[in-house]
């Protein structure tokens, strides 16, 4: 027969471990895992990193694109400014995802 895969040892709650970010003892987090208060102020953060980043990437992104599409033939402009438009949403949502999880990861590891 199998054992379990995790057993609660001698404590019905399960062992507390101290939080990796501000030391709090938390009962039911890993080892170096953080407590749910300093994960939702990482988070936070790390939100507000990525909204920046992302909103001046794509300012300079739509600028360019701007310039750019000026030299575009006249029949075609309202399809190259579609797919401006749609490039720079798509700028926006990918830095911003990316920036977040850096800067999640980043944060997790450095004291408040």
């Amino acid at each position: 027969m199998l054992r379990p895969l995790s057993s609660p040892g001698l404590w019905p709650a399960g062992s507390s471990h101290p939080c990796a970010r501000c030391g709090e003892a938390t009962s039911g987090i890993g080892l170096g895992e953080l407590c749910a208060r300093c994960v939702q102020a990482v988070t936070r953060k790390a939100s507000r990193i990525g909204r920046l980043v992302a909103a001046v990437t794509t300012l300079l992104l739509a600028g360019y694109l701007t310039l750019t599409l000026r030299t575009v033939a006249p029949a075609s402009q309202t399809t190259a400014r579609t797919v401006g438009a749609v490039a720079a949403v798509a700028w926006y949502l990918l830095t911003f995802r990316i920036v977040q999880r850096i800067a999640f990861e980043w944060l997790k590891s450095r004291r408040p």
